[in-house]
């Protein structure tokens, strides 16, 4: 009898359960039933606690999560927001916060039916960082009431006393751990004063620990079964991000960050499995809830057509992964032009400038269907960058023969206005981000290719670190704090080098297969798309995971370079460019359909 192995050259492997994903991420959780920021929160992935916060008004709503639902549980005794927890979801505690009129010292107790009032903290404050057990928590920093403190207060289930003094006052930065060995990380303290700093706590005193990468506040910490290891979750630079980063008892890095950038949310688990939910994302208040996995060993991890049997289900499995990647054709633009700039999703696009030629301010938005013309930029000009959305749009930089244009405009839905401009005026730039969040990164200033980068507030750019490859031509997508950027022109000719930004510096990454020039992107650093470019001019479309490229089979109808894209990597749009004969007016929709997972062998 013929063997699998003798078939397809591998054994059948016999596991206890099912392999896992390799890769540490964030997954879409369970919806809030009530937005709010500035909320406490406790427990783990599969049995979180949310409580108390602002939705604006103080509220006293409790929530309880089972690792897929969120459901209503008994209200604390006093309505409150800017409230910390810690503890598990049968034995949580809730302390500090901001009550009706001030900063209290208020602490209640939750034994997982209802909330108990007990003895208050000596100093109230609101905006702490906290970790621990419902017997043995730990209350740092805050503000009491206006200006950041150094006190530390340790909970042993009865009664607040005095602990260490942190080396660094500040307030409504992240917490992890336990009281004795516990971290407060990240938070403010002062105006604009964003904090790296971690600190380290061992039941006594505070010690210094290794810096965030990005100084912030508002983040929110998770790590409540370990020691010294915690996540940063969250939080808000000059615009609210979802960056996450990982330490190890010694440093940080940055990993794969929130899909909804946000902040003053609610976090509990550990580094291994925690949830984010609710916050800021700058434009409303959030009931998205993520979930963060990061399998390690000794795990098995997944890999496409790998074939098991679960010992413990007593089933016989396989890893499929069956996706279907084509570019349909969408109606044309009403303007014919290339090296124009897009923001926008799919459905809601948005393009500008470039040149039919001369150059143009001709700006057209896409509902999904077809292209309608609006209000046009103050500044005709053509290579230069934009980001956003069709209601909050961003233009910058530019070519205006003779002139080369560092002028930034921001685009309400309607109409465009002017900004600050960029501090280097370039063309033929790459740009990500929002309009509130930008990045403008490499491109052209008349005398060479440029490596600098510069981030934008919503009001004025500021210089950060520069690439590792000058260049310009090049493609972008992504956000301020998880940039990609790829391809390009540089001496002796067009480029494959990637680079990922994370807020503060950028760092090399796999190349594209295909190198070239003036070429499009859409999507994200960890799920990044690439289209078009030359030479030659071409359709060619590959995909980016967070690590590598894979060419997808499809490529654009129409090749062409000096194109425009937007949306994400599984629903993007390309509009525009020039197809080496005529300025193009063609509009393609990028879709990935398709599952991948685990399957089943059946005998039927």
């Amino acid at each position: 009898m013929a063997e699998y192995k003798g078939i397809k050259g591998f054994k059948v492997q016999y596991l206890d359960q099912d392999p896992v994903p390799a890769v540490a991420a964030w997954g879409a959780g369970g919806v809030l039933g009530t937005a709010r920021i500035e909320l406490g929160a406790a427990g783990t992935q599969t049995a979180g606690l949310v409580f108390g916060g602002s939705t604006p008004g103080n509220t006293n709503v409790t929530e309880a999560y089972n690792g897929s639902t969120w459901s209503p549980v008994a209200n604390l005794n006093s309505p409150i927001r800017a409230n910390t927890g810690a503890g598990t979801q049968t034995a949580a505690i809730t302390f500090s916060g901001f009550g009706a009129t001030t900063q209290v010292g208020n602490t209640e107790e939750y034994d997982g039916s209802t909330w108990s009032v007990n003895n208050p903290l000596s100093t109230a404050r609101n905006q702490v960082m906290g970790f621990g057990i419902q017997t043995a928590t730990v209350c740092a920093g805050g503000t009491p009431p206006s200006t950041v403190t150094n006190v530390t207060e340790e909970y042993d289930g009865t009664n607040w006393t005095a602990g260490g003094t942190l080396t660094t006052a500040r307030a409504d930065g992240g917490g992890a751990g336990i009281l004795t060995a516990g971290l407060v990380f990240g938070g403010y303290n002062g105006p604009g004063a964003n904090q790296s700093v971690t600190e380290q706590y061992d039941g006594t005193s505070w010690t210094a620990g290794g810096s965030l990468n990005t100084a912030i506040k508002y983040n929110r910490g998770a790590g409540l079964q370990t020691s010294n290891v915690g996540l940063s979750i969250g939080g808000y630079t000059t615009a609210a991000v979802g960056t996450t980063e990982e330490y190890n008892g010694t440093s940080w890095s940055t990993v794969n960050p929130m899909s909804t950038a946000r902040y003053r949310g609610g976090a509990g688990g550990n580094t291994s499995s925690a949830f984010y939910t609710t916050g800021d994302t700058g434009v409303s208040y959030s009931t998205a809830t993520e979930e963060w996995n990061n399998y390690g060993e000794p795990n098995t991890f997944q890999n496409v057509g790998q074939v098991w049997y679960n010992g413990t289900t007593k089933a016989l499995k396989y890893t499929n992964e069956t996706f279907s990647s084509a570019w349909a054709t969408g109606n044309n633009m009403g303007t014919a032009r290339s090296a124009l700039a897009g923001a926008g999703i799919q459905t809601a696009g948005l393009a500008f400038g470039g040149t039919t030629p001369p150059f143009t301010n001709v700006t057209e938005e896409y509902n999904g269907a077809t292209w309608s013309p609006s209000n046009p930029l103050n500044t005709a000009r053509y290579a230069l960058a934009g980001c956003g959305t069709q209601t909050a749009g961003l233009a910058f930089g530019g070519y205006t023969p003779p002139t080369i244009s560092g002028a930034t405009e921001e685009y309400g839905g309607t109409s465009w206005v002017n900004s600050n401009s960029l501090n280097t005026a370039r063309y033929f730039l790459g740009g990500a981000g929002t309009q509130t969040a930008a990045l403008a990164f490499v491109g052209n200033a008349g005398a060479g290719k440029l490596s600098s980068t510069e981030e934008y507030d919503g009001n004025s750019w500021t210089n950060s670190n520069p690439v590792n490859t000058a260049r310009d031509r090049v493609g972008g997508c992504g956000i301020q704090t998880a940039a990609l950027l790829f391809g390009g022109e540089a001496p002796p000719g067009a480029q494959n080098a990637t680079e990922e930004y994370n807020g503060n510096s950028w760092t090399t990454s796999n190349n594209l297969n295909t190198a070239r020039q003036e070429l499009a992107g859409a999507g994200t650093q960890t799920a990044g798309l690439a289209f078009g470019g030359n030479p030659p001019v071409t359709g060619a479309t590959e995909e980016y995971d967070g690590t590598s490229w894979t060419t997808s089979p499809a490529s654009l109808a129409t090749a062409r370079r000096e194109i425009a894209g937007a949306g994400t990597q599984a629903s993007a749009l390309a509009f525009g460019g020039y197809t080496g004969t005529v300025y193009s007016n063609a509009t393609e929709e990028y879709t990935i359909t398709g599952t991948a997972g685990i399957k089943t062998i059946t005998v039927s």
